[in-house]
């Protein structure tokens, strides 16, 4: 490793969080001194001062240590310090029967819209608890989203990482004894994600789908929305049909203030669930207004057919974003419309402005009275 890129109050609260014991008398020389948990006299020794020359050498040998002690890879420590001070949310793709170490590039973006949509649902859920968000676009939401990192994958499944700084508030009162911390939005926003998910999962074992929609309907403050449902029915890989799991982990640093949230881990979704979370998420499906506007969209697939005229002609699904949202909806476009959609198309990703009837059903949406179709920007 020629250079260390994590700093060294990092270093310092990682091993703290482990039950590392900071030796406060070597602070006057400029140095963080830590005994191990242990007490077999292993000692992290690393200057205060990470722009100094000598931090490089005497921080990697201290993480050195931390993987021998651990039994860990040293990317596997760097990585963990590197997110101390983090809340982190996976979404793992796995095979019990292969190897998974890739997706296609569609369906990563693809997850990573879905997770967007997840975090955005969970942050106005804690705002405004409802079962149908018509905007995702409160501030609080929209300020998480901004402040979440998109971290490394990992080997052996394919594993997209979003880490959010764990940042923590205080109550505007203080207690008898002291200051009365409160648990970050942030936090509570991922905590959302976590009993939601439990929640579908049961649902679906118990086969209690029309219960869970009636008593999250009368509830004055519901969990579950229509938005979060969307969400993970959308993080299924639909092309291998492969089952995910969210993995939670809480700031190693925010252990040292509050308690880790009593909550599972990791939360497995079997691809054979896929449908029952689409009926799920179809109980709260509310009645939309048709819209008639001017939609941005990119075209996904191209299902048309020769006509007479010997041009192609048909209909074109697309996916439109309206107001923080990814809308599949389909269009039966005429040979010259159909063309400009192809052109788009082979442009790998282009997008088009379509102005007409967007019609949003439980099952499918459709655009119809098109009045004008071209390329963004034409």
């Amino acid at each position: 490793m020629d250079n260390l890129d994590i700093k060294a109050l990092e270093v310092r609260d990682y091993a703290i969080s482990q039950g590392w014991v900071l030796i406060k008398e070597a602070l006057k020389d400029g140095l963080f001194v830590l005994n191990s948990p242990t007490g077999d006299f292993t000692q992290l020794i690393f200057p205060k001062d990470d722009s100094i020359s000598e931090y490089q050498e005497m921080a990697i040998v201290s993480l050195r240590r931390l993987t021998e002690f651990y039994k860990l890879p040293l990317n596997k420590v760097v990585e963990d310090i590197r997110e101390v001070y983090d809340d982190v949310i996976a979404l793992r793709y796995f095979s019990d029967s292969k190897t998974v170490n890739s997706i296609s590039f569609q369906e990563a973006l693809d997850s990573i819209d879905a997770t967007k949509q997840m975090l955005l649902s969970a942050a106005s859920t804690i705002v405004n608890p409802v079962t149908f968000h018509p905007k995702l676009n409160r501030a609080e939401a929209q300020d998480l989203i901004k402040k979440a990192r998109f971290r490394h994958t990992e080997e052996g499944s394919f594993i997209l990482k979003v880490s959010i700084p764990f940042e923590l508030t205080h109550a505007p009162v203080t207690s008898l004894f002291g200051e009365v911390l409160e648990t970050p939005f942030t936090r509570k926003a991922i905590e959302v994600v976590s009993k939601s998910s439990s929640i579908l999962l049961d649902t679906i074992e118990s086969d209690s789908i029309k219960e869970l929609y009636q008593n999250q309907s009368t509830d004055e403050q519901p969990l579950i929305s229509y938005n979060f449902c969307d969400a993970v029915s959308k993080l299924f890989d639909e092309e291998r049909e492969l089952p995910f799991q969210l993995i939670f982990n809480w700031s190693r640093a925010s252990m040292l203030k509050l308690p880790s949230p009593s909550l599972p881990q990791r939360i497995t979704f079997p691809f054979s669930h896929k449908n029952k979370i689409e009926e799920i998420r179809d109980y709260f499906t509310p009645k939309r207004s048709d819209l008639q506007d001017d939609f941005i969209a990119t075209v996904e697939t191209l299902d048309g057919t020769i006509g007479e005229d010997g041009k192609r002609l048909g209909v074109v699904a697309l996916s439109i974003l309206y107001e923080n949202e990814i809308i599949k909806a389909r269009v039966n476009l005429n040979s010259e419309a159909y063309a400009v959609a192809v052109d788009a198309h082979k442009k790998g990703g282009a997008y088009v402005e379509v102005n007409g009837l967007l019609k949003r059903n439980k099952r499918s949406n459709t655009i119809e009275n098109i009045k004008s179709f071209k390329l963004r920007g034409s």
